[in-house]
């Protein structure tokens, strides 16, 4: 009787386990109830943010940090859907990928995506009150987190979103966009050794807060095969081609750090080739008056 007892409970252990590696599986489908504005800087930059014609281009700042974690403001128009392609490893845990979710902004069809009215949600201290849902999904073997809302916003959307521990990060635009990064205060970026910048920034500059911001301006493009062999396409028609950005930022003191410690590696290894030479050198001339000193009395022997 003990072992059928036994053996129920395996089983009931068993598909508990299994009930839950299957629900990961499947995408997500539910709702994020924090909302902590003073987390993040609502800042009116619109940098480029509009083209020839007028129209507002969606503009995302990333504000990095060594933390697990990013803070991403994104400013945008009758928008009803937010895409994120977050950056995973073994260390970044599978639940809450994107959380701390804050908007600021009304709905689209009351308000535009001006300097006067950004600057009015930025002030606000209280979150847009708008229901949204959080879905997964896997496209192309890349993890695709979508946050959609009920009816199209306008305004400010920050999110939080986790990254392989580390001073890299990388981020598929979508464009056309604005993308903006803030890297940590006293840290950089762009030397070729220690921290390389990919593809090279639109615009470098420095905040209030002396922090160095890195700014791209990621276009549609045409692919047609015209405008390839440097002729205009026909149509004139272009599409979003995204481009990856990537980034590894470093402290102000780094390169000096690095400087320091190949001077010293390289004198340890000149004295160690040195001393090398010498005990070679020392050793030849041993070698040579061991043989002198056994060929010459063999010579006069002979005579």
């Amino acid at each position: 009787m003990n072992r059928y007892f036994v053996l129920t409970m395996c089983t009931l252990f068993l598909v508990v386990i299994a009930g839950g590696c299957i629900d990961e599986l499947v995408p997500v489908n539910k709702e994020d109830p924090t909302q902590d504005p003073s987390a993040y800087e609502f800042e009116v930059f619109l940098n480029n943010s509009y083209d020839a014609e007028g129209q507002f281009i969606p503009t995302h700042t990333f504000y990095l940090s060594k933390e697990v974690s990013a803070k991403v403001v994104s400013i945008v128009e009758n928008e009803s859907v937010i895409d994120i392609m977050p950056l995973e490893d073994l260390r970044t845990s599978r639940d809450g990928v994107v959380s701390n979710i804050v908007v600021l902004g009304d709905l689209s069809e009351r308000t535009k995506a001006t300097s006067g009215s950004l600057s009015a949600f930025s002030m606000k201290e209280e979150p847009y009150d708008i229901n949204y849902t959080i879905t997964e999904e896997v496209i192309r073997g890349q993890k695709h987190v979508f946050i959609t809302f009920e009816r199209p916003i306008t305004g400010f959307v920050a999110y939080t979103v986790s990254k392989p521990l580390g001073h890299d990060f990388m981020y598929v635009t979508t464009p056309p966009s604005i993308v903006r990064f803030v890297l940590p205060p006293g840290y950089t970026t762009g030397n070729p050794l220690i921290g390389k910048v990919k593809p090279s920034p639109y615009m470098v500059f420095y905040d209030s807060s002396a922090r160095e911001n890195l700014v791209w301006k990621n276009e549609l493009e045409s692919t047609s095969l015209l405008n390839i062999l440097g002729r205009n396409s026909l149509d004139g028609e272009k599409e979003p081609i995204p481009k990856l950005i990537s980034v590894k930022f470093y402290t102000l003191n780094a390169p000096r750090d690095l400087g320091i410690a190949v001077f010293i590696l390289g004198s340890f290894a000149f004295l160690v080739f040195s001393r090398y030479r010498a005990e070679r050198k020392r050793l030849e001339q041993l070698r040579r008056n061991i043989e002198d000193n056994f060929i010459l009395p063999k010579k006069k022997g002979k005579d």
